[in-house]
């Protein structure tokens, strides 16, 4: 594995929704900035999208979960979640 791989796989973490228990795979760049990447498993979990989409415009369209936006929230400020940045350091 190169060092650029080592990076990138140790700045990705897991984070579990306290609410339905999904899994999805979360990357801090910086305080202000968390990349998401849903599963089809998380996605079917999540109890806050929509079974279906309504329509083709983006507000119809599933952006997210709140009970998972504090689950990472919560883990960035217990110290469990590192940014990338002091992740690839350790």
């Amino acid at each position: 594995m190169s060092n650029r791989e080592q990076e990138k796989d140790t700045a990705v973490q897991q984070v579990r929704c306290i609410e339905c228990l999904a899994k999805v795979q979360v990357r801090k760049s910086a305080w202000e900035q968390t990349s998401v990447q849903w599963n089809n498993e998380a996605l079917d979990l999540c109890r806050e999208r929509p079974a279906r989409s309504t329509g083709n415009l983006p507000r119809d369209q599933f952006v997210g979960c709140e009970t998972l936006r504090a689950a990472v929230r919560d883990e960035t400020v217990q110290g469990n979640l590192k940014l990338a940045d002091q992740a690839a350091a350790s």
